[in-house]
């Protein structure tokens, strides 16, 4: 995913800052966790498919875009949600990739 990134280490950081917001705590237990590892995996895929992981430029807007759609179909109880979900897990990613200086701002 993030070279040289761990990403247990970027998860739980997440986790805890959803948490901390209490924003989503309507959440059935274990969906948070459950939703979290979704968008990991959602922000992969478009890491895969842009090339990102590989050097290329890693485009918020493009991850944006997949990871809320992604997240719509999987959980589409959560619909109007999504955006809200999708944005924080970016801004809680770069906060986490900058706060362990591994953002090359470009």
């Amino acid at each position: 995913m993030y070279e040289g990134i761990d990403v247990q280490e970027l998860r739980a950081y997440i986790l805890n800052k959803f948490t901390a917001e209490g924003d989503f705590d309507f959440l059935k237990e274990g969906e948070l966790p459950e939703i979290v590892d979704a968008m990991l995996s959602y922000d992969e895929e478009y890491m895969q498919s842009s090339g990102a992981n590989e050097g290329e430029v890693y485009d918020d807007d493009d991850a944006y875009e997949l990871i809320f759609a992604r997240l719509q179909k999987a959980y589409p109880q959560y619909k109007m949600y999504c955006m809200r979900l999708a944005e924080d897990y970016l801004d809680f990613t770069e906060e986490y990739l900058a706060s362990v200086d591994a953002i090359d701002w470009e």
